[in-house]
């Protein structure tokens, strides 16, 4: 009797007298009904393996053998540990069909159903066994029908294995490889040719490993580049626009304000600069000035002279007012003098003045701004952004971005236009559940690679 404790003599009235002094379970000392130090008896919680015990209860295992607590083990006769049945599962060997189970990995035939261990069938509902796909395949099942899962083409019905799926037999650009169809010019385990992988951070483009890239840049030459602001690949690889022209939005455009000219690295206005007077190159002699892109001397009123040049003060941008008052330079954007005053007069292609105010220049970016997209004002909903000019949500990632354009994510739905042999075609994929990345398989968008 656990509520007793014989200390030298024995009373057959009873012994409550003689009960122990309760447990504390975490004194140190071995003391109340404690089985060992602070643990064990009905107080404390259960001791650990290789301590004292009076029966299994005393146990964290479960387990007292000759007044000891048992280790977990997959050899005690109860179930302990990570076991999901009497030594078996978890840690220890499967477990037998009829066996309690937790996962098919407890089990000996690799089926948990319902919590027990089941045989292999071919009509269960479950994928085992050697099957390819639900209760199909493998060899010892039925052969799959089209669009099932499969391994080779003796698991399908149509005895045609294309791409890991049942179906019709590989048609041009597809080629077999491994007993699959896959196109060599997209795929990244047979780029190029069968069995030519690329490695972790290349994509498959046309045939060869490049170099891949997120969002909505381009692998040229073996970098990622923006298309729409590249000035060597804008719009396009190898798309290069000239010294005098800014890539905006993927169209070359001139970088100058109007009404000048680059000479000599900078723009400057032929008309009247006495070092580029009617051309670049062509300067004034000393004492003229450049007056509607001729050499004169002298400057008639209203113009005034400004070291050598003839100027306009009323609306002349470097000399606004009176000789070197400089309009001032805002961000993306062109000053002008206006009856002796600067204003901003024009913005940068892509740019917009969208706040209003003159001192930020033009500060709205209208192919990324977000609350000024494609114009100003045109603000994003929540969860999109702006690229290039369109409102659109995040994209997510994949080789397909280097082989698809025009692709949007909204609506739960991924769709491009995305080419085959040089040809877009449209293609769209549901993007629940979410993949790690996405490919363009010959024009097909899918989860998995080509």
């Amino acid at each position: 009797m656990r509520a007793c404790l014989v200390v030298a003599f024995f009373v057959l009235s009873g012994c409550s007298w003689l009960t122990a002094p309760p447990s504390a379970c975490s004194d140190g000392v071995v003391n109340g009904e404690e089985t060992d130090v602070d643990c064990g008896g009905p107080g404390c919680g259960p001791c650990a393996g290789g301590l004292a015990c009076l029966e299994a209860d005393d146990c964290a295992s479960g387990a007292c053998v000759l007044n000891r607590c048992e280790g977990p083990s997959c050899v005690d006769g109860v179930t302990t540990g990570t076991e999901s049945d009497v030594d078996c599962g978890g840690d220890c060997a499967p477990c037998r069909v009829g066996q309690a189970c937790r996962e098919p990995d407890d089990c000996e035939t690799g089926v948990c159903l319902s919590g027990a261990c089941a045989a292999v069938s071919c009509s269960n509902g479950v994928r085992d066994g050697d099957e390819t796909d639900v209760d199909c395949g493998g060899g010892t099942c039925a052969a799959c029908a089209d669009g099932r899962t499969c391994r080779r083409s003796s698991d399908c019905a149509t005895a045609s294995c294309a791409d890991g799926q049942c179906g019709a037999a590989c048609l041009p650009p597809l080629v077999r490889c491994g007993g699959a169809c896959v196109n060599p010019q997209t795929s990244a385990t047979h780029c190029g040719a069968c069995g030519v992988a690329c490695q972790g951070g290349t994509a498959c483009v046309q045939g060869q490993c490049v170099q891949a890239c997120a969002g909505g840049a381009r692998s040229c030459s073996g970098a990622c580049v923006d298309p729409d602001s590249n000035p060597l690949h804008c719009g396009q690889c190898g798309n290069a626009c000239t010294p005098t022209e800014r890539c905006v939005f993927g169209a070359c455009v001139a970088s100058c304000p109007p009404g000048t000219a680059r000479c000599a690295g900078a723009c400057v206005s032929t008309q009247r600069d006495a070092q580029h007077c009617g051309q670049c190159g062509t300067a004034c002699a000393a004492g003229q000035a450049c007056i509607n892109g001729a050499c004169a001397t002298g400057c008639p009123a209203p113009l005034s002279t400004c070291g050598a040049t003839c100027v306009d003060p009323r609306n002349d941008a470097l000399h606004c007012g009176g000789c070197n008052q400089a309009c001032p330079a805002r961000p993306q954007s062109v000053s002008a003098c206006v009856a002796s005053s600067c204003v901003l007069a024009a913005c940068q292609p892509g740019f917009e003045d969208c706040n209003g105010v003159a001192t930020d220049g033009c500060e709205a970016p209208l192919f990324a701004d977000p609350l000024n997209c494609g114009q100003c004002g045109i603000r994003c909903a929540q969860g999109q952004m702006c690229q290039s000019g369109v409102c659109n949500c995040p994209l997510p990632p994949g080789p397909y971005l280097m082989t698809c354009i025009n692709c949007t994510a909204c609506n739960d739905t991924l769709s491009c236009q995305c080419f085959v042999q040089g040809l877009p075609v449209p293609a769209s994929i549901s993007l629940t559940p979410p993949c790690p990345a996405y490919f363009n398989c010959n024009g097909s968008l899918q989860c998995t690679a080509c």
